[in-house]
C-alpha cells in the first residue's frame, strides 16, 4: 500500500523506492488497477485547462498522466523528501516540468500549504494514516470539481492482512502502520465538504471512488 501522509512513512519510503517507481512508470506507465481507473475517470470529466493535485503522490505518476492527457497544471504533495528528485526527473522525462510542482507538506499539519484545484487524487494514501478520514476531508476541501480516491476494502481479509503487517512492522521496529478505514467514515468526510459519491468500483483489495462537487460541471 504505497505512499503515506504521516511522519512514519519515512520508515518505509524514500529515494530508493521512488527510483523504482520512476523506472517502472517509464517502462510500463501506470501500474495497478486503480491508477488507470482514476486517470480514465478524470479524463472522462474533461481535463482541458484543468488544474490537478495528487496528494501523497510519491513521484506523481497520476498527476503526470493527467498533464499528458490535457490538464493545464499539476501539483504533487508529499511528506517524503526523497521523492522530490525522482518526481522532478519524471516530469522532465515526459515533457511537463514547466507545468508540474512538487510540494513537501503534510496536509494534516499544514492544510493551507496548497490551494484548491479542479481535480484532487488520493490514491492508496488514507490507509497509511490513523487520520485517514481527516486527510480525505482536507483533500475534499481542496477539490473544486472532483475528488478521486482509492483505499483498501473493509473486508475480513484486508483487516487480517493489516494486522499481520502491523505486527511485522512492530517486530522490525518500524513506526509505519496500515489502517483499513470503514468506507462510511471516508464518505462522510467527503460529504462534509459538499461532495457526493458518484461512482465506485471494487476489486479484490482496492475500492476506487469518485466524489463530485454538487453543481460542478
Amino acid at each position: 500500500m504505497p505512499h503515506c501522509c504521516a511522519g512514519e512513512s519515512l520508515d518505509i519510503f524514500g529515494e530508493k523506492s521512488a527510483r523504482r517507481e520512476l523506472r517502472r512508470y517509464l517502462r510500463k506507465g501506470l501500474g495497478g488497477s486503480d491508477a488507470p481507473q482514476i486517470a480514465d475517470w478524470a479524463e472522462e470529466q474533461g481535463l482541458d485547462g484543468a488544474t490537478v493535485m495528487e496528494v501523497g503522490g510519491g513521484i506523481g505518476q497520476i498527476q503526470v498522466e493527467l498533464l499528458r492527457r490535457g490538464a493545464e497544471r499539476g501539483t504533487v504533495v508529499e511528506v517524503v523528501s526523497g521523492y522530490r528528485g525522482p518526481a522532478d526527473e519524471l516530469a522532465g522525462a515526459v515533457g511537463v516540468a514547466d507545468r508540474s510542482v512538487f510540494v513537501l507538506a503534510d496536509l494534516l499539519e499544514t492544510p493551507d500549504a496548497v490551494d484548491s484545484v479542479d481535480v484532487v487524487v488520493l490514491r492508496r494514501v488514507v490507509c497509511c494514516s490513523a487520520n485517514g478520514p481527516e486527510l480525505l476531508g482536507i483533500a475534499a476541501g481542496k477539490a473544486r470539481r472532483t475528488l478521486l480516491v482509492s483505499y483498501p476494502r473493509a473486508t475480513r481479509a484486508n483487516r487480517s492482512f493489516a494486522r499481520v503487517q502491523n505486527v511485522f512492522f512492530a517486530l522490525v521496529r518500524k513506526r509505519f502502520r496500515i489502517f483499513v478505514h470503514p468506507p462510511e467514515q471516508l464518505e462522510r468526510a467527503a460529504v462534509g465538504h459538499g461532495l457526493a459519491r458518484t461512482r465506485t468500483t471494487r476489486g479484490p483489495i482496492w475500492e476506487t471512488a469518485q466524489f463530485d462537487v454538487a453543481g460542478a460541471s
